[in-house]
């Protein structure tokens, strides 16, 4: 009687940790996945709904939506605390932090409090699990370093790395900072950021380094947020130039004959400490 138990039990913490904890099995990649495209679902809820309108209209969807997207999310925290060997690092570690603040301000949003719906602002820190496609692209990276006979990397390969990095840096910078403005310049008189929406299209003018100067923010935080995003423009400008720059590099000269310089400059450079 006490085996059954017992062999439950052990298939159950297999399966969660092949689910959960082992990066190299299918079922984590098939996790993994469905998680990132539930973000991506849960990202376009929260901007289509910024639209009064539509959200009025299509309520209750929304609201079905969003209660089974959160309890997903919580499942999969609880999972990830279950698989943890510290769980307290995890909880208190950055991807503790975000996960528990993904789903935290839907839960206080069903308590329908006034003085606490005010945390409904941290939802848009949600989007931020977006960053753990940056666990596939490193699975990926360990996987290529794995094959030691390999001394050359695929430029195609690594131009469709560092540019999957640069475009979840874009759209992440693009979510964040227009889901920040409409928030800090709701409820201004005459402001143009009345939905999410409209507060994407500055942002991407903004961050382009564009300027068309048809929306501004006009209060002291919005004004701030705007100071922000034009860094983070210059930063993406930055990151762009060294992906096509190191693309242009390895078609030019190849790999193998820009590893040896870099051998060279690094022996150069011992030689004369």
């Amino acid at each position: 009687m006490t085996k059954k138990p017992m062999y439950l039990l052990a298939r159950f913490d297999y399966w969660m940790r092949e689910a959960f904890a082992n990066e190299q099995s299918t079922l984590y990649r098939i996790v993994n996945d469905i998680v990132v495209l539930l973000i991506f679902f849960s990202i376009g809820s929260i901007i289509v709904a910024s639209v009064e309108d539509i959200y009025l209209a299509h309520q209750k969807f929304f609201d079905v939506s969003e209660m089974i997207v959160v309890g997903i999310f919580t499942i999969e925290y609880l999972a990830n605390i279950y698989v943890a060997e510290n769980k307290l690092k995890y909880i208190l570690g950055p991807w503790g932090i975000i996960d528990i603040l993904a789903i935290v301000p839907s839960y206080l949003n069903v308590i329908d409090l006034r003085a606490i719906k005010v945390f409904r602002v941290l939802r848009v820190l949600r989007f931020l699990r977006l960053m753990r496609m940056l666990r596939l692209l490193k699975l990926a990276k360990h996987v290529t370093k794995g094959h030691e006979h390999e001394h050359k990397v695929n430029k195609f390969d690594t131009l469709k790395m560092d540019l999957q990095i640069y475009f979840i840096a874009l759209f992440s910078v693009v979510v964040i900072f227009s889901t920040l403005m409409y928030y800090a310049e709701r409820g201004i008189e005459g402001t143009p950021f009345t939905t999410i929406p409209h507060a994407m299209w500055w942002c991407i003018v903004t961050i382009t380094t564009v300027g068309y100067g048809d929306m501004y923010p006009t209060g002291v935080l919005g004004r701030l947020i705007a100071a922000v995003t034009m860094l983070c423009g210059l930063a993406l400008f930055g990151l762009l130039m060294n992906v096509i720059g190191k693309y242009m590099m390895t078609s030019l000269f190849g790999a193998t004959e820009l590893e040896e310089v870099n051998i060279q400059e690094m022996e150069k450079k011992v030689k004369g400490k």
